[in-house]
């Protein structure tokens, strides 16, 4: 089963992002929610929709999480918003030589 993104997961990304800016922007959700993908499109409803409420930095993370659940339009958005299931895979390699990890096959020479 899809999990999908909670009202207490985007009050934070809110919260957050009312500290640091006076309003809040589709960009900037989908700036902070990496872990999840949100289309542009859908970013940008949520953040209309949670402006349209007047949230805004006077309030706490629990009072803007309350706002959100009552919002019939803002959980069905929520409901567009699937985790991303990408991993992503880092190596760093110095030195001489490859990056392989295990069994190399390569050309004979």
């Amino acid at each position: 089963m899809v999990e999908f993104i909670s009202a207490a997961v985007l009050s934070g990304v809110i919260y957050d992002i009312c500290k640091t800016q006076a309003r809040v922007t589709g960009s900037a959700i989908k700036k902070r929610l990496k872990a999840w993908i949100v289309d542009d499109v859908t970013a940008e409803k949520i953040a209309d929709e949670v402006n349209r409420l007047g949230v805004n930095q006077d309030q706490s993370e629990a009072a803007i999480e309350r706002q959100i659940s009552h919002s019939e339009k803002l959980t069905q958005l929520l409901k567009e918003v699937k985790p991303s299931n990408s991993t992503t895979i880092n190596q760093y390699h110095s030195g001489s030589g490859d990056n392989v990890g295990r069994d190399k096959v390569g050309k004979d020479v």
